[in-house]
C-alpha cells in the first residue's frame, strides 16, 4: 500500500475515535448529571411531604395534650397528607404515618392528661409518634441512596 493511504487511513481512523470519545464522554456527563437532578429533586419532594406531615402531627398532638376539641380540618389534612406518603413511600415509612396517626386519633379520643402525665409521656418512647416517624424516613432515606 501506498505510504499516502497509510497516513490517510491513520488520520481517519484517529478523528472517529476522537468523535466517538467526545461523544460517549458527552453521553455519559449527561445521564450522571440527569440522574443527579432527578436524585435531588426526588429527595426534596419527600423532604417536603414528610416535613408538612409531621408539622401536622404536632399540632395534632398539641391539641390532643391539651385536650381540645379533635380538629377535622387538621385530621383531613394529615389523612391527605399521609395518603400522598402511601404513593410514594416505602412500606416502613407509610406504616411508621398510619401508626403515628393512629397513636395521636387515641391520645384525643383518650382522657384528658394532667401536667404530670404529660411529662411522663415525654419519656415513654412508644408516645414519641413523630420521632418514630422521622427516624424511619431517615432509614428510607439512606436505603434509598437518597441521604
Amino acid at each position: 500500500m501506498d505510504q499516502a493511504y497509510i497516513s490517510t487511513i491513520a488520520a481517519l481512523a484517529g478523528t472517529i475515535i476522537g468523535g466517538l470519545t467526545s461523544f460517549a464522554t458527552a453521553w455519559v456527563t449527561q445521564n450522571v448529571q440527569a440522574r443527579n437532578a432527578r436524585i435531588m429533586a426526588e429527595t426534596a419532594k419527600r423532604q417536603e411531604l414528610y416535613g408538612s406531615f409531621m408539622d401536622e402531627l404536632a399540632l395534632l398532638y398539641s391539641h390532643a395534650l391539651r385536650g381540645e376539641e379533635v380538629d377535622f380540618g387538621r385530621l383531613v389534612t394529615a389523612f391527605a397528607l399521609k395518603g400522598r406518603i402511601t404513593l410514594m413511600s416505602t412500606p416502613a415509612v407509610i406504616d411508621s404515618a398510619d401508626r403515628a396517626v393512629k397513636f395521636l386519633v387515641d391520645l384525643q379520643l383518650g382522657a384528658r392528661r394532667s401536667a404530670r402525665e404529660v411529662r411522663e409521656m415525654m419519656d415513654q418512647q412508644s408516645a414519641d409518634a413523630i420521632g418514630d416517624f422521622a427516624k424511619t424516613c431517615r432509614e428510607e432515606f439512606q436505603s434509598l441512596g437518597l441521604a
